[in-house]
């Protein structure tokens, strides 16, 4: 088994553009060579674009491990590298750097058995899979407008806003009034507030038939106020990209939460997001995967695969940023709010290596939006 790591810089390019750009232009694969058949992977890099953190833990621990274990099977490979998580701290930087060497297997696994990764897992049940257009954060009110005009324009019938709290109500209350309520809308707020402070928010989002609040809560892992929260709120609540193992997510489906949203590119890959859909069905809790919207559809892919299989899943979080084509073949279509299931062995999707280098990864500071950091940086420069 040889295994090689991509550090990218896929532009996450928006007409108009977001203030999103830089810290969604940061990505990085894992290719797997199993004597004759390859697999991809993808590791959601996130906390302001740190990939070192990630390949390290793949270059360090990960990688010369399993070439010297030499496990192909991914059930068998996710048991060992749960044991190895626990010598690299069981964290979601940990985990994260995970889930590509284990995609990558499953991957391999499917395309050994001549099937797609949809079949593998027991069989597709659908060949679309509900979508919603996932946007990046914006500086005015027309912006937002305009590309939620856009968006419908393209077929999709819901949209997320990542505005900041000061600003989301403004936002919201604009879009229901320059597009109307036959677009569906969810806010994503990025866990800004405490349980008094979210109250207030939902009591002033309720009139505006919203999809869902997601992380409305900081800590994002402040399960008592949580649940207090969903005992109050007349809008569904959504949670679950800030979680990375099974307990957590046990104490998170516990809250009463609407939608449970696990990433498969920070969890630990396949084999765990199936456990986390099998956790959430015993809940009668639904299923809306996280997946960064920006402008790589490796993990979407996967989410594709697998809502193929799983009626779990009501929808999967999508881009309004282009895929590039000169790097992908047999990339998902999108209509009426749904995208295609790729066709194909394995995910579908087919990287094409020779346009790695032009997203060669730029090195930069990369400041999360929906933080402070930002302003405080700038101020200290103006001193």
């Amino acid at each position: 088994m040889h295994i090689h790591i991509f550090k990218l810089s896929i532009p996450f390019i928006t007409d108009p553009p977001s203030d999103f750009l830089d810290q969604w232009s940061v990505q990085l694969y894992v290719k797997i060579e199993a004597n004759d058949t390859v697999g991809w992977g993808e590791t959601g890099v996130f906390g302001s674009g740190i990939i070192g953190a990630y390949s390290s833990i793949l270059e360090d621990l990960v990688i010369p491990f399993l070439e010297r274990f030499r496990g192909e099977s991914p059930a068998e490979t996710e048991t060992v590298l749960e044991k190895v998580m626990l010598t690299a701290g069981n964290c979601g930087v940990v985990t994260g750097a995970i889930s590509s060497i284990e995609m990558g297997l499953w991957d391999i696994k499917a395309k050994r058995l001549g099937t797609s990764l949809g079949d593998l897992l027991g069989g597709k049940i659908r060949e679309r899979v509900p979508i919603y257009a996932s946007f990046p954060r914006y500086r005015s009110q027309k912006d937002i407008v305009s590309t939620a005009l856009k968006a419908r324009e393209r077929g999709f019938r819901m949209i997320k806003l990542h505005q900041p709290p000061s600003t989301a109500l403004d936002a919201l209350k604009e879009v229901r009034e320059k597009v109307g309520y036959d677009l569906k809308v969810a806010l994503d707020m990025n866990a800004p507030f405490d349980l008094h402070s979210a109250k207030k928010f939902v009591d002033g989002a309720s009139k505006y038939e919203v999809e869902w609040i997601e992380e409305p809560i900081w800590p994002t892992d402040d399960y008592n106020s949580l649940e207090k929260l969903c005992e109050y709120s007349s809008v569904p609540i959504a949670a679950g990209e800030n979680e990375y193992t099974i307990n957590g997510f046990k104490r998170l489906l516990g809250t009463g939460i609407s939608y449970v949203q696990p990433d498969i590119a920070k969890i630990g890959g396949v084999s765990k997001f199936l456990r986390i859909l099998d956790l959430a069905s015993s809940y009668s809790v639904k299923v809306a995967p996280h997946d960064r919207p920006d402008s790589s559809p490796l993990s979407l892919a996967y989410a594709l695969q697998i809502s193929s299989a799983r009626s779990e899943i009501s929808t999967i979080e999508y881009t309004i940023s282009d895929f590039p084509h000169d790097l992908f073949r047999n990339l998902p279509e999108v209509f009426n709010g749904y995208a295609t299931v790729p066709k194909g062995n394995g995910i579908g999707i087919e990287i094409i290596e020779d346009a790695l280098k032009k997203y060669s990864y730029i090195q930069k500071l990369r400041l999360l939006a929906f933080s402070d950091l930002e302003n405080r940086l700038k101020e200290k420069e103006q001193i």
